[in-house]
C-alpha cells in the first residue's frame, strides 16, 4: 500500500503525493512544543503547544496558468483551514497521513493555520517555460499536537447506584488504541425512565475516571464492613445512652445492612444539648499497603433519623474525620454536611480528601489509615426534648471514594428524563443535558468538567444522590471516542 498525505477540507481533497504537487518523504514531524509542570522531583503534568509539520513540495502543472491555479489551490485551502479555526465554522481541514505498507487507517492532524513558503527560483523563466515547475515549496502546517484515529464505539453497559457482588457503579474501557489520551463522548441516561425504579427527583450526579495501576484500587466499602463504632459526647442526661450495630438489616441498603450509631432515652425525659457536638463516629480502617493513593471526595450514602418530632434536618448530620499514624482530623462545627429530610438515605458529600496524608519512604511502612464517619448535633433554638425510647440514629449505607485527580464532573439537577452528555471530542467541549431523543437542551449545571480516556484501561465511575434503593438504580453508559497519537 502506497503512503497517504493529503489535505481535506470536508469537499475537496489535495493529494501531496499525486504527480501535481510531489512531496518529498519523509514529512517532517516536529513534535509539539511542551511544558512541563514540577513539584520537587516529581511530574506533575506536561501541556503541549499546537505542533509543526513540515513538507517539501514540487508543484507541476500542464502550462505556467495550471501551476498557478495548483499553487492558488493549496493557498486557499491553508485559508480555508485558518478561517474555520478562528470562527468555529464549517468542517474541520486536515492533514491525513499514513505509512507506507500500514493498514489503512488514516492519521488526521487538525490544521489550525499553515503557510507556502516559495522560493525564489519559482521566477526563473527558462524552468517555467519548459517544465512549468516550482521545486523546492516549503509547506508549513500549524496543528493540533496529536493526530487522531477513527473514532471507537463502545458497547452500552448498564450499572448500578452501588458496588454489591456483581452489582458495580462503573464501567472498565480496556485497551484503548493511540498512545495519547483519547476525547471521549459519555452519554449517560436513565434506562428504567418512565417505569419502576426510575431516578428519583432533580438529583445530583457523580461521574470521575481512574486509569492505569490505580484503575483496580478499592474505593467502594460497605458501611457494615466498620472496624469499630465509638461513643462521642452524649446530647442528653444520665438516662441517655449509646448504643451501636454495626450489620443492621435494611432491606434497602446496598448488600442488606448498614452501620449505626444511636443515643437513645432509657428512663424518663431529657432535654437535649442546645451546643454542637460529635455523638461519635463510625470507623473503616484501611492497612498501610493498601491505601489507594489520591485525591477523592468522600460521598457516604447514609441517613440520620429520629422519632423525636421537634428534630429538624439542620440539626443531625454527618462529618469526616480520619486518624493516619500521629496525624489526624477531627470535625469541628461547620464541617458538617445536613441532609435535605430525615429518615431518608441520600448521598452525603463530606469533601476532599487525599490519601496518603503523609508520604511513605521508600522501604517503610505505611500505618493504617481510619477514615472515620462522624454524627454531629446541634440545636440551638427550639430545646429540643428526648422523651422514653426516643432516640437519635446515624447510619452509613456505604463509603465512596470518588477519584478527582484524573477529571471528574459533578453535575447538578439531573431527572430521569434527562441525558448528560460529556464530551471532550467536540470543539466546544464540555457537559450538556440532552431530551429522550438526544437533542441538545441547554449546559448542564456542573463543577470539574469533561475528561478524555486512557491512554491506559480506564475506569470510568458513575454515583447518584437517589432515595431508591442502590440496587434498583441504574444507568446506561454509551461511550465513543476517537484515539490520538503523537506521530504516526
Amino acid at each position: 500500500m502506497a503512503a497517504t498525505l493529503e489535505i481535506y477540507d470536508g469537499s475537496t481533497t489535495i493529494d501531496l503525493l499525486d504527480s501535481s504537487y510531489n512531496a518529498a518523504l519523509p514529512v517532517d514531524l516536529i513534535p509539539a512544543p511542551a511544558r512541563a509542570v514540577y513539584a520537587g522531583r516529581a511530574l506533575r503534568g506536561v501541556t503541549r503547544e499546537p505542533r509543526s509539520i513540515r513538507a517539501r513540495l514540487v508543484v507541476k502543472g500542464s502550462s505556467v496558468s495550471d501551476l498557478r491555479t495548483k499553487l492558488r489551490d493549496l493557498e486557499s485551502m491553508l485559508a480555508t483551514a485558518e478561517r474555520r479555526q478562528s470562527s468555529g465554522y464549517g468542517t474541520t481541514v486536515v492533514l491525513k497521513c499514513q505509512m507506507s505498507n500500514t493498514d489503512s487507517e488514516d492519521i488526521e492532524f487538525r490544521v489550525m493555520w499553515g503557510e507556502l513558503e516559495i522560493p525564489p527560483s519559482a521566477l526563473d523563466e527558462p524552468t517555467l517555460s519548459s517544465s512549468f515547475a516550482v521545486p523546492g515549496v516549503g509547506l508549513h502546517l500549524v496543528c493540533e499536537p496529536f493526530g487522531r484515529l477513527s473514532s471507537v464505539s463502545v458497547s452500552a453497559d448498564t450499572l448500578e447506584n452501588e458496588q454489591d457482588s456483581t452489582l458495580v457503579n462503573y464501567i472498565d474501557i480496556q485497551s484503548i488504541t493511540g498512545t495519547k489520551s483519547a476525547l471521549m463522548q459519555l452519554k449517560i441516561h436513565d434506562p428504567n425512565n418512565g417505569g419502576g425504579n426510575a431516578w428519583n427527583g432533580s438529583k445530583k450526579m457523580w461521574i470521575a475516571r481512574r486509569s492505569g495501576e490505580r484503575r483496580t484500587d478499592d474505593l467502594f466499602i460497605q458501611g457494615e464492613e466498620e472496624a469499630n463504632l465509638t461513643e462521642g459526647s452524649n446530647p442528653g442526661g444520665a438516662n441517655t445512652s449509646f448504643k451501636s450495630n454495626g450489620a443492621l438489616s435494611v432491606a434497602a441498603a446496598s448488600g442488606g445492612e448498614v452501620a449505626q450509631i444511636e443515643w437513645s432515652q432509657d428512663a424518663g425525659s431529657q432535654g437535649l444539648v442546645l451546643t454542637w457536638i460529635n455523638a461519635g463516629y463510625i470507623q473503616y480502617d484501611i492497612t498501610g499497603g493498601n491505601i489507594p493513593s489520591g485525591l477523592y471526595r468522600v460521598l457516604v450514602r447514609g441517613q440520620v433519623t429520629s422519632d423525636i418530632s421537634a428534630i429538624l434536618p439542620s440539626d443531625m448530620g454527618l462529618a469526616l474525620g480520619w486518624t493516619y499514624g500521629a496525624k489526624s482530623k477531627t470535625p469541628v462545627s461547620g464541617d458538617e454536611v445536613y441532609p435535605s429530610a430525615l429518615s431518608q438515605y441520600e448521598i452525603f458529600d463530606l469533601g476532599e480528601l487525599t490519601l496518603e496524608p503523609t508520604a511513605i519512604p521508600d522501604g517503610f511502612t505505611a500505618p493504617t489509615f481510619s477514615l472515620r464517619i462522624h454524627g454531629t448535633y446541634l440545636d440551638s433554638s427550639t430545646s429540643n426534648v428526648m422523651g422514653y425510647l426516643e432516640y437519635l440514629k446515624w447510619q452509613v449505607d456505604y463509603v465512596f471514594l470518588l477519584p478527582i485527580d484524573e477529571g471528574a464532573a459533578i453535575v447538578s439537577s439531573v431527572s430521569s428524563s434527562d441525558r448528560i452528555l460529556i464530551d471532550s471530542l467536540s470543539d466546544a467541549p464540555g457537559v450538556y443535558m440532552l431530551n429522550g431523543s438526544d437533542v441538545v437542551q441547554q449546559f448542564a449545571t456542573f463543577t470539574g468538567g469533561p475528561f478524555d480516556l486512557g491512554p491506559e484501561d480506564t475506569r470510568v465511575y458513575v454515583l447518584r444522590d437517589d432515595t431508591g434503593n442502590p440496587s434498583d438504580i441504574q444507568f446506561t453508559l454509551t461511550p465513543t471516542y476517537v484515539p490520538r497519537v503523537g506521530g504516526l
